[in-house]
């Protein structure tokens, strides 16, 4: 069944982090693929995040609160590191998560 309402696609990141830019470029050709119009910003540095989003590493990307490479918080706010070549979610994987919290 495909759900009627959008993901809640949140791109968790802090400045100085070399691969956020990057990851970031990957999470809106995704979501231009799966026409996902909005997703939200959270500095994992501002006093105003929540301290279980401060538990992710700087990138991560949470679909309807999962991550999309299936990964636990790493309970600090580092740099993060993903098993792909560009050390970035592909943009296959992100549109795979995307689809999945669709229903599709």
């Amino acid at each position: 069944m495909v759900k009627d309402t959008q993901p809640d696609v949140r791109f968790l990141w802090f400045a100085g982090c070399p691969l956020a830019a990057p990851a970031r470029a990957n999470l809106e050709a995704a979501l231009a693929q799966c026409g996902v119009a909005h997703y939200e910003t959270i500095d994992l540095m501002s006093p105003d995040t929540l301290p279980t989003l401060q538990a992710w590493g700087s990138p991560t990307i949470l679909i309807d609160g999962e991550d999309v490479a299936g990964e636990d918080p790493g309970g600090s706010t580092c740099c993060r590191l993903y098993v792909t070549p560009e050390r970035v979610p592909a943009t296959a994987d992100i549109v795979a998560a995307i689809k999945r919290a669709q229903g599709r």
